[in-house]
């Protein structure tokens, strides 16, 4: 599943874009700050790689995850979709 939605955090002309994927392959959420440039995956524990996650608990974990710093960095960057 993925997700877009934007923060409303000014960090440019369009606020600040986030753009989120569910990799089942590497069991993480692979996402992408397209404001400020930085691609990232958080883990997903063994509770959540069963579960079908909505948008809304996609993002709020995506977020929290972000803003703690609890996340490592990927190269995969993904895109936004108008």
């Amino acid at each position: 599943m993925k997700h877009q939605w934007n923060t409303g955090r000014q960090y440019d002309e369009h606020g600040q874009r986030m753009v989120a994927l569910i990799d089942t392959g590497d069991c993480c959420i692979r996402f992408s700050d397209l404001s400020r440039n930085i691609d990232g995956a958080v883990p997903l524990g063994n509770f959540l790689q069963n579960h079908r996650l909505d948008a809304y608990t996609l993002e709020t974990l995506v977020m929290v995850n972000y803003d703690f710093g609890n996340y490592s960095s990927s190269s995969t960057t993904l895109t936004w979709n108008e």
